[in-house]
């Protein structure tokens, strides 16, 4: 008797009953969810949601934040520079996620290096070099200006493209049409208080009718040779 007067102390504290005693009931009881719907007394389960947090998961989703988060800043420049690509946004952060996460768990860290920002098959110029003077905040950059005669729609006249990230702030510039495939170099002024060590640059050429782009290379101050 004393436990049954338990339990049913437990049901009433749980379940309020609508109308009679015999009335319709609404409540929980644990994983049981008791509740009226068009007229009928509705019983079902209420699992409580399983988050094991195992370390792969742990790894997939910081993963995942981190590729987001550094290609969110690129959004705008990727809907350009991909403009005539079947890749979405969606897709590239699949591709960093898979290619540009470096390190171990959880010291995970992006590599701008792997990323493109633009595709195409306009002539990307050869032998492209910048310079950095320290204290100054004028980034140089020259390259060669010879098309070949294979190249498909690419001009003297062809638009050029830079784009500069600051992996620390996660803010992001550029200049489209800074100059021409024919001026040979361009000149980028970086922001106040933007150090050098921590930009990633990125050059592409997109056609003189603005109807296609070249395949995006990338640039850092460090290693100013393209990688």
């Amino acid at each position: 008797m004393h436990n049954f007067g338990y339990i049913g102390l437990y049901i009433n504290l749980n379940i309020m009953a609508k109308g009679s005693i015999f009335g319709t009931l609404s409540g929980k009881i644990g994983n049981v969810v008791v509740y009226e719907r068009n007229g009928k007394q509705i019983v079902r389960s209420n699992p409580k949601q399983r988050d094991p947090k195992t370390p792969a998961q742990l790894a997939h989703r910081l993963k995942f934040s981190l590729a987001n988060k550094g290609l969110s800043p690129l959004n705008n420049v990727i809907k350009i520079g991909f403009k005539n690509s079947e890749k979405s946004y969606r897709k590239l952060v699949g591709e960093a996620y898979h290619n540009a996460i470096i390190g171990e768990y959880p010291n995970f860290s992006m590599d701008y290096s792997r990323i493109q920002v633009a595709e195409g098959k306009v002539q990307l110029p050869s032998n492209i070099q910048m310079s950095y003077e320290e204290g100054s905040n004028i980034v140089g950059f020259i390259w060669d200006t010879q098309i070949a005669d294979t190249a498909i729609n690419s001009r003297p006249d062809d638009h050029v493209n830079i784009v500069c990230l600051n992996s620390i702030f996660l803010a992001e510039m550029h200049t489209f049409n800074i100059s021409k495939r024919s001026d040979g170099k361009a000149f980028f002024e970086l922001p106040i208080g933007w150090k050098p060590e921590d930009l990633n640059f990125w050059i592409f050429i997109t056609s003189y009718d603005l109807s296609e782009n070249s395949d995006s290379i990338y640039l850092s101050i460090s290693h100013s040779q393209p990688s």
